[in-house]
């Protein structure tokens, strides 16, 4: 019997090789870190992290709230000399911000925020800093969030921003953000000296105008203002005095879906119903130039103003409440198409 409780004893001071890893390698504050146990044996595990926090599970995850290096001691089941104790060094948490999209489009909204670790609400402060061809849309350059959009594609735009913590300014953030290009219908306008520009509206956003290419000058070239078949019976700008015997019209187009005619004259751009009935004036600063692009509903036209826009009328009386858009300055356009092809 002496024997057998001897044994026990012996059994029960037996020493366990008690030991741990963790990960990541160099933990961050803030930043969740996994410890492995990977001691020999043993069914109870008390461990102390070294900023008075502790676990009894095999294998814990422990968040470190602040950089510093902490003594992190594992002991199994409940003997002293079972014990293995190792530095953890926590490295400060690096500011940074993030985007809203992994893939940046120009004339596209995008969200930058700022991500900074304060468990003990210590004061902050942001400061932006935005290249050229950025602009800022909500927020300020002093907010943790801003909306922003970029007119440029093809090429990355520096964005710093510099976060203040403790009244203790972090080092600089730079991140290069590469902008991809937004695919959208192109307006294309041919001056009066026969230059070619073409112009986008890209989620509300217009952009500056840009030469054309060949294709926009082949376009231009197949569309007319001033005559049009429909419908097999062939209308031209000079003879529809059948339809308005009062006016002269000069351009024309028509919305064949509603069944409008849009026609500019000497007083400017009027709507009227396919009859001819309920002739409404649009604009008379109208210059001639005009496009019906039924597949998005509007209505261009070129004015002494610049090119102007607005949605295409439905009503039966022609009345109409909604404001045109001004696209640009230019004064001498002297014909417009839409190009669908997206580029």
């Amino acid at each position: 019997m002496i024997g057998i409780a001897f044994a026990m004893m012996i059994a029960g001071c037996k020493k366990v090789d008690v030991e741990f890893s963790y990960s990541p390698a160099e933990p961050r504050a803030g930043q969740s870190v996994k410890f492995n146990n990977t001691s020999s044996a043993g069914e109870k595990w008390a461990w102390d992290f070294g900023d008075n926090a502790t676990s009894v599970t095999k294998h814990p995850s422990h968040i470190f709230k602040k950089p510093g290096e902490y003594l992190v001691t594992l002991m199994v089941d409940s003997a002293k000399h079972n014990t293995y104790s190792r530095v953890v060094t926590v490295y400060d948490t690096i500011p940074t911000f993030v985007t809203s999209t992994d893939s940046i489009c120009h004339y596209t909204d995008v969200v930058l925020t700022a991500n900074v670790y304060n468990p003990f609400q210590y004061s902050l402060a942001y400061e932006w800093q935005l290249p050229e061809g950025c602009t800022l849309v909500s927020g300020t350059l002093n907010s943790r969030q801003i909306t922003v959009y970029f007119t440029g594609y093809g090429q990355s735009y520096p964005v710093q921003l510099t976060i203040t913590q403790n009244n203790q300014a972090h080092p600089t953030i730079l991140r290069e953000l590469y902008v991809h290009q937004t695919v959208a219908p192109a307006i294309v306008m041919q001056r009066t000296n026969r230059a070619v520009l073409r112009q986008h509206l890209i989620n509300g956003y217009i952009t500056n105008p840009v030469a054309g290419d060949e294709e926009d000058i082949q376009l231009l070239a197949s569309t007319s203002d001033t005559v049009l078949t429909y419908n097999g019976v062939t209308f031209r700008a000079s003879n529809m005095q059948d339809i308005f015997p009062a006016l002269q019209v000069e351009r024309m187009q028509l919305d064949a879906l509603a069944q409008k005619w849009y026609i500019t004259t000497a007083e400017g751009l009027s709507v009227a119903n396919f009859d001819g009935q309920h002739v409404t004036a649009i604009d008379t600063q109208a210059t001639g130039a005009l496009y019906v692009d039924a597949a998005r509903n509007l209505l261009y036209w070129a004015s002494t103003e610049g090119l102007k826009s607005m949605p295409l009328i439905k009503s039966k009386n022609n009345q109409f409440a909604t404001s045109p858009i001004l696209y640009n300055s230019l004064s001498d356009i002297d014909r417009i198409v839409v190009n669908e092809n997206l580029k």
